[in-house]
C-alpha cells in the first residue's frame, strides 16, 4: 500500500532516531511503497545495503533530499560500500559522526528554510567551506571577508555552529557570520537582490523619518544639531548612525527607543499596505 506524506524519513540508523522533528512521517521498512515529495534516509555505513534499493528509487524520482551516512567502524570502506550498494556518490549524501548535522538539516526542512540555515562547515587551508541545509556549498577565503580576516590562523578551526544552523561562531575572536553573509560575498545574483532590497528599505526608512518630522510640525532646518542638508540626505535614504538618530529623536521630544519604535511601526507591512 502506498504511503503519502510531504516529508518522510527512514531512520534505519537508530542512533539518530530521536532527532526527527514531529513534522516528519517516519517510514517503516516493511511498507512496500512511499510517495513523498521530500525523502530523507538515516543510515550507518554498515546498513547501506539495507536502504540501497529504497534510496535509488527515491533518487530516480527526484524525491531524495538527503542520505545521511553515519561514520562507524566501517567508515574507511565507505566508497566501496557505496559501490557495492550501487549508490553513486552525489550531492545528496552527507557523511556525519554526530547527531548535530542531520538534526540541523531535518529541522531546517521542517521549518521550510533549508536554503537559509547552515548544515556544516569546515576550514580547508585559507578557505571556509560552508554547506547550507539544501546542500548548496559555498567557499569563502578568509582574506575575502573583513570579519574572517580578523581571526588568527591558529583559531580558524576553533568554531561552533549554532544548534539550529543560524550562524558560525569563533569564540576566541568573538566573530559571528551567518549564511547570508557568505552568500552575499559569493553569489552575485543574491548580492544584487539584497542590494535592491536594502536600497528600497533605506528609501522607506527616509520617508518614515520625514513623515515623523512633519507630524511634529518641524521643518528640516528645525533639527538642532543637524544641518538642513544632512536631514535632507537622511530623508532621501542615506544611511545614518545611531547618534544621529538620537538627535532626531530628541528634536521631537522622544527617547531613542520611542523614536525607533515609531519608525518601526511606520515600516510595518500592515501600515505600508494601507498607503
Amino acid at each position: 500500500m502506498a504511503r503519502t506524506a510531504e516529508m518522510i524519513v527512514w531512520a534505519q540508523d537508530q542512533f539518530s532516531y530521536d532527532i526527527i522533528p514531529p513534522t516528519f512521517t517516519v517510514f517503516r521498512s516493511n511498507e512496500s511503497e512511499v510517495n513523498a515529495r521530500f525523502i530523507f534516509v538515516l543510515t550507518s555505513v554498515a546498513d547501506l545495503p539495507t536502504v540501497s534499493d529504497f534510496v535509488r528509487a527515491a533518487n530516480q524520482r527526484n524525491h531524495l533530499r538527503t542520505l545521511f551516512v553515519r561514520e562507524d567502524g566501517n567508515a574507511q570502506f565507505l566508497p566501496q560500500m557505496l559501490y557495492e550498494a550501487k549508490l553513486k556518490s552525489s550531492r545528496h549524501i552527507i557523511v556525519h559522526s554526530t547527531k548535530d548535522v542531520p538534526k540541523r538539516v531535518l529541522t531546517a526542512w521542517s521549518l521550510g528554510c533549508p536554503d537559509q540555515l547552515i548544515a556544516d562547515a569546515q576550514v580547508v587551508g585559507e578557505e571556509l567551506f560552508v554547506m547550507a541545509c539544501d546542500h548548496t556549498l559555498f567557499r569563502a577565503g578568509f582574506a575575502e571577508m573583513h570579519a574572517l580576516e580578523r581571526i588568527p590562523s591558529q583559531q580558524r578551526s576553533s568554531f561552533t555552529i549554532s544548534s539550529e544552523g543560524s550562524y558560525i561562531h569563533w569564540p576566541e575572536a568573538d566573530v559571528h557570520i551567518d549564511l547570508d553573509a557568505v552568500r552575499y560575498l559569493k553569489d552575485k545574483t543574491w548580492r544584487e537582490k539584497k542590494d535592491r532590497e536594502r536600497l528600497m528599505y533605506d528609501l522607506r526608512f527616509g520617508e518614515a523619518v520625514a513623515e515623523l518630522r512633519k507630524k511634529c510640525g518641524l521643518k528640516q532646518a528645525d533639527i538642532r544639531g543637524l544641518s538642513e542638508r544632512h536631514v535632507r540626505r537622511i530623508e532621501k535614504g542615506e544611511r545614518t548612525r545611531i547618534d544621529t538618530l538620537a538627535i532626531l529623536a530628541r528634536s521631537q521630544g522622544l527617547s531613542l527607543k520611542e523614536y525607533l519604535d515609531e519608525i518601526a511601526e511606520m515600516l510595518s507591512p500592515s501600515v505600508l499596505t494601507r498607503k
